[in-house]
C-alpha cells in the first residue's frame, strides 16, 4: 500500500536553534524546508515547489518577516498557504503588523514545543482541507465545460443531420434516374458524366460537415489562427436548422480579423450567446432581429451581439453570468449557459463579455486581447 504523502512545512528562520527544534518537533509528521536566509527562502518559492505551511521569523537582517511575508503572499500560488509567525515581539501592534502583512497564526518565542505543533496540525488540516475542496470545485468545473460542450455538439449533430437530406436526395435521384435511363436502354456518356459529377460535388459537401462536426469535436486545446467574421458565420450555419423554424433577420457584420486562439471555445460562446437571444426571439410575436458588429478599442477587437427581445430583467444585469440564474421561465433551462460562456472567456480564451440592454433588446460585448491578433509577437502559440 502506498504510503501517504506527508504535508510540506518551510521554517525561515535566522537562529540555528530556532531551526534545529523545528526540525525535532515536526520532522516525523512533515517534510520539512529549513532555511536560514529569506533571500534564500524567496530563490526556493520562485522554483514553486509544493508547501502547505510556512514557519516565518520576523526578526531577519536584510529583510524582516513582514516584509517577506507581503512577497509570498503576492504569488497566487502561496496565497492560500498558511504562515505561522515566530517571534519574541509580543506587542499588540506587531501581532496586528503581522495579521495586516498576511499571516495566519502568531507563535511568540520561546514557545511551548505542544503549542507549536498544535498550531501546525490545525492550520496545515485546514489547508489540506481547502486543496481538497479545491480539486472538487475545479473537477466540476470541468464536468459543466464538458457538459456545454456536448449541448453545443447536439446541437452540430441536428444540424448536420438536417443539411444531409438534401444532397443524399439528390444522390439518389440522380441514381434512380441513370438507373433507369439504363434499363430503358436511354443511358448516354454525358447523362453519367454529369451524374458522376453531381455525386462527387454532393460527397464533398458530405464529407465537409463530417470535418467540421470532427473538427469541433476534439479534445485539443491548441491556439490557432481563424477569420473572426467566418467564424461567427460558421456558428450560424450551425445553427441554421433552428433559425429556419422561426423568422429571425440575423446579420453579420463582423469585420474580417485574424485571430489566434482556441477556435472552438469562441465557438460554443458565439452558440451560447444566439442560443440565449433565438430562446427569447422564440416567445416574440413579431418578427425579431439578431445583429452582430465589431471595433477596434484600447488594445482589443470588440465583438457584439444585440437582440431585439426586450432585455435582460436583472436588478443587477452582471448576475446574468451567475451560476443557476435566468431570466426565461421554461423550467428546462438550467441557468448554465451565459454562465459557462463567461467560464470559457475567462479561463480558455482569455477574454472578457460584458452585457446590458440596448434599444430593444439586449447586448453581449465580447472583448478579444489584440496580443493574440495576428501581426503581434504575442500571438505566437
Amino acid at each position: 500500500m502506498k504510503k501517504a504523502k506527508k504535508p510540506t512545512v518551510l521554517a525561515v528562520d535566522d537562529t540555528p536553534e530556532i531551526l534545529h527544534l523545528v526540525m525535532e518537533l515536526l520532522h516525523c509528521d512533515y517534510t520539512l524546508k529549513l532555511i536560514n536566509d529569506p533571500k534564500k527562502a524567496l530563490e526556493l518559492l520562485q522554483k514553486n515547489p509544493e508547501i502547505d505551511l510556512i514557519l516565518l521569523d520576523v526578526m531577519m537582517p536584510a529583510m524582516d518577516g513582514y516584509e517577506l511575508c507581503k512577497i509570498i503572499k503576492s504569488n497566487p500560488r502561496y496565497e492560500k498557504v498558511p504562515v505561522i509567525f515566530l517571534t519574541a515581539l509580543e506587542k499588540m501592534s506587531d501581532v496586528i503588523r503581522g495579521f495586516e502583512s498576511g499571516a495566519a497564526d502568531y507563535v511568540t518565542k520561546p514557545f511551548v514545543p505542544d503549542v507549536l505543533r498544535a498550531r501546525v496540525k490545525t492550520h496545515v488540516e485546514r489547508k489540506l482541507a481547502y486543496d481538497a475542496l479545491a480539486r472538487e470545485l475545479e473537477a466540476k468545473e470541468e464536468m459543466l465545460f464538458k457538459q456545454s460542450r456536448m449541448s453545443v455538439l447536439g446541437e452540430m449533430f441536428e444540424n448536420v443531420t438536417h443539411q444531409w437530406k438534401q444532397p443524399l436526395s439528390i444522390i439518389n435521384i440522380g441514381c434512380s434516374t441513370l438507373k433507369m435511363s439504363y434499363e430503358f436502354d436511354e443511358l448516354t456518356m454525358d447523362e453519367v458524366i454529369a451524374t458522376i459529377d453531381m455525386v462527387m460535388a454532393e460527397s464533398e459537401y458530405l464529407s465537409q460537415t463530417i470535418d467540421d462536426f470532427r473538427d469541433f469535436a476534439r479534445e485539443d486545446n491548441e491556439r490557432e489562427l481563424f477569420d473572426m467574421h467566418a467564424l461567427f458565420e460558421h456558428a450560424l450555419e450551425i445553427l441554421s436548422f433552428r433559425l429556419s423554424k422561426i423568422e429571425i433577420e440575423v446579420s453579420n457584420d463582423i469585420e474580417s480579423f485574424k485571430y489566434r486562439s482556441c477556435k472552438n471555445y469562441i465557438i460554443q460562446v458565439f452558440i451560447n450567446i444566439l442560443n440565449n437571444a433565438i430562446d427569447v426571439l422564440e416567445k416574440g410575436a413579431k418578427k425579431g432581429w439578431i445583429k452582430a458588429s465589431s471595433r477596434v478599442e484600447d488594445g482589443s477587437f470588440i465583438v457584439t451581439v444585440c437582440d431585439s427581445g426586450g432585455g435582460i430583467i436583472l436588478q443587477d444585469i452582471d448576475s446574468v453570468f451567475e451560476k443557476y440564474v435566468t431570466t426565461k421561465v421554461a423550467e428546462s433551462d438550467s441557468g448554465l449557459g451565459l454562465y459557462m460562456t463567461k467560464e470559457i472567456l475567462q479561463k480558455k480564451v482569455d477574454a472578457e463579455i460584458v452585457a446590458y440592454n440596448k434599444d430593444e433588446g439586449a447586448c453581449f460585448e465580447i472583448r478579444f486581447k489584440f496580443a493574440y491578433a495576428e501581426g503581434y509577437d504575442d500571438a505566437a502559440v
